[in-house]
Order: C-alpha cells, then structure tokens, then sequence
C-alpha cells in the first residue's frame, strides 16, 4: 500500500511545480515594461531592473526618473529624434549605475538623432569646481557603472555639436565606462567620444574605459578651424592626480579630422594608460596624436601616459579630411610635451613622460616623410621658445612595428639647454 501513496504524493508534488512555473511565467509576461532580473555577485544578490522604451517620450521618462538608478533602458527598433523640448535641455545624462541598450546584434535597429538639438544644449553652468562653463556631449556618462551598447548615434554634417558621448558626470570616485557595439556618424561633431576627467571636479577620480567593437565615422566640424576627432581621451582643464585607464578592443575608426587624440591637457601629475588590441585606425587626416602634457592656458606638469597597442592597423591617414588644429597629417604624431596656437603659450609643459608600444601593428601608408612624428616636446606657437622643460618620450617598435618609418626629434623649435629627450628602440 505504500507504493501507491507515494506515488500519489509524488504525482500531487510535480503538478503544483508546474502550475507554479506556469504562474511565474504568466506573470512575467503581464509586464512588459518593466523586469527585474536577480544575479549573484561574489554571494550577494543584486537586482538589475529592465526598462523598456518604444519611443522618444518614453526614453526621456525613462532616463530622468530617479526611480530608474541601477536600471537598464531598452530600446525597441526606431529612430529617437532628441528635443531640447525635455530636461537637460535634450541630452541624455545616464543616472547611477544605469545603462542605454538597443537590439543585441543590430545596432543599425535603434537610431539616436541629435540633430534637432541646439548650441545651447551643450553648454553647462559654471560651478564652484568649474568656474568656466563646460561644453557636453548629447550622452553624459560617469555615474558609477555606465554603458552604452548595439545603438546607431547620428547626427547631421552641417550640425556641429560639442560631442555625442562625453564622461563629465563626476559623482564617483572610480567611474566605469563601456561602450560597445556603436556605430557613431558625427557628422558635425567636434568629438565623437570625448571620455576622461574634466575640471578640478574630478580631481582624484579613476575612469575606467572599455571602448570595443564600435565604428566611429565622419566626426568633420566643418569649419576649417573646427575639430572633428573620433575619440578624445583626456585628464582636461585643471584635473589633478586623476586616472585614466582604458582598453580599445577591435574598433574600426575611419573618416574623421583625427582618429584619435589622447593627452593631459592643462592637468598636473595625471596618468593616461591605454591597451589597444586589433584597432582599426584608418583614413583619417590624421591617425593618432598623442601627447602626455600640452598647454591650454594653465600649467600641465609631471603628468604620464602609456599607450600600448597590439595587432592595431594605422593605415591611410592622409590628410583627408584635413587634421584639426596644427596637427600634421601623420600616421602616429607622439610628444612628450606640446603647445600650440589658439590654445596656450609655450614654455609651461614641463615633466612629461609619454611610452608608446607598438607589437605587431601595420603602420603603413600614411602621409608625410615618416610614418611615426617623435618629439620630446613639440610647439607649433609662432614664437621661437620650446613648450616646456623635461619631456620625455619613449618609442617600442616590435616585430613587423618595427617596418614603420619614423622621424624622432628631441625638441621643436630648439631648446639649447636640451632638457628634453627622445628614444626610440625597435
């Protein structure tokens, strides 16, 4: 007798788990808006709420309601045309922790427009910190954990806009940033990606960047005085002792003034340190320009900036579009210090120390004498006086690297005390 009551209770058992799973189910799918997801982190449990969004009123809700920390938008197929009509004057300003997805696997689904936005959007207020107004960018990170991912960011190429990502919202002292799966056309965006620290706000502050498999496109302000870079990386406008440390992983960086520029810029005893691994950087005006201090108007002393790259491709950087700025059109341009016109006097980038290391990247085809320009320091000011006193830079060429054609210089113009060095090792 006993076999059958078991038997029973074990038939009555497996009914009630799966009315319960089916219940379960039920439920999820009566709300579509908005879904809780538990994960276990290091035995701690944490939840991830899921908001979903299928127009731009939504996104703006979305985005703005403080109710969303620690959420993560989802945005249906479309095209999300931004309004200064909203808060923030139209921009997008990601709370705690919050993250902005469109369709995994096709990022051309979601389109986010900026080109109905307005100069004035892109200005903030002075502060106490910032006692200068601060231009932005249409998505403002650098809330705790931030991310942007499978998303298509467009705007139009008479429209020129300070920058369509820029991390300047300082309210953590270690911010981590991921951008993935983008394709970003800039049209007339000074700066495609503008990430780092900016003002004397974020003095001490670590980002942390993980820029990977986007394609950044036709940043070109058309002025011919304007910018127009793919991606800035940057400790700018008085930071001090801040970070910043970024992996670039498998971006294709095409048709912009500059690919990439990278420096401390008016900061002192600042670190940059980049890995690159399978970049494309290719058909710009010019490829990378990097500089471990340069001069915009205050001191930029004892800062440091590492850039490793691995199997990265600069390629074809012609001067088409024309560089921005006195940037040459150069494959790789490298100083340990710089100034230039429009921006600083020289004679106030001091101590500076740039490593770059190239292992086994194609440098190749690119314009000017020399595939890579090595300054110790370098000014482009009409005045015969160097950007500063003891920069150094440091040039590793490894492997098929080492094919790269460069031309290193200590100082630019001379500088008789010879403070300032460059090595170059292959």
């Amino acid at each position: 007798m006993r076999k059958p009551i078991l038997y029973t209770l074990f038939l009555f058992a497996s009914v009630s788990i799966f009315f319960l799973s089916c219940q379960k189910e039920i439920n999820r799918k009566q709300q579509p808006q908005e879904e809780i997801a538990t994960v276990t982190n290091g035995g701690l449990q944490k939840e991830h709420k899921k908001i979903y969004v299928n127009n731009v009123v939504q996104l703006y809700e979305a985005i703005n309601d403080p109710a969303n920390i620690r959420g993560t938008i989802v945005l249906a197929p479309g095209t999300y045309l931004l309004s200064p009509n909203y808060p923030k004057g139209g921009l997008l300003e990601l709370q705690l922790d919050m993250s902005l997805v469109g369709q995994p696997g096709r990022p051309e689904l979601v389109v986010i427009d900026a080109t109905n936005l307005p100069a004035s959007s892109f200005t903030i207020p002075p502060t106490p910190g910032l006692p200068a107004p601060l231009p932005t960018g249409v998505i403002r990170m650098g809330n705790g954990k931030n991310s942007l991912e499978w998303l298509t960011l467009q705007n139009d190429p008479l429209h020129v806009i300070r920058s369509f990502v820029q991390t300047d919202i300082v309210a953590t002292p270690i911010a981590g940033i991921r951008i993935a799966h983008t394709i970003l056309k800039g049209g007339g965006c000074n700066i495609g990606m503008s990430v780092g620290n900016f003002g004397a706000t974020a003095n001490g502050r670590v980002v942390e960047l993980e820029i990977e498999d986007n394609e950044i496109m036709d940043n070109i302000n058309p002025s011919s005085s304007g910018n127009g870079t793919g991606i800035q990386i940057v400790n700018h406008r008085g930071t001090n002792d801040a970070s910043v440390i970024a992996t670039l992983s498998r971006n294709y960086i095409h048709d912009n003034k500059a690919g990439l520029i990278i420096s401390n810029i008016s900061s002192q005893h600042c670190t940059i340190e980049i890995k690159s691994y399978d970049n494309r950087v290719e058909n710009n005006g010019v490829g990378l320009a990097i500089r471990a201090g340069f001069n915009e108007s205050t001191l930029s002393i004892n800062n440091s900036l590492k850039f490793d790259a691995y199997a990265t491709s600069v390629k074809n950087n012609i001067g088409s579009p024309a560089p921005p700025f006195s940037n040459p059109a150069c494959g790789v341009f490298a100083a340990g210090g710089g100034s230039m016109l429009l921006f600083g006097l020289p004679g106030a980038v001091n101590d500076n120390r740039l490593d770059v290391s190239f292992y086994g990247c194609i440098i190749e085809g690119n314009a000017g004498n020399a595939q890579i320009l090595a300054y110790g320091a370098h000014s482009t000011y009409p005045l015969a006086a160097p950007a500063g006193a003891g920069n150094a830079t440091n040039i590793y060429l490894h492997g098929i690297s080492a094919n790269a054609t460069i031309s290193a210089t200590a100082i630019f113009p001379a500088e008789p005390a010879g403070t300032n060095t460059v090595n170059v090792y292959r």
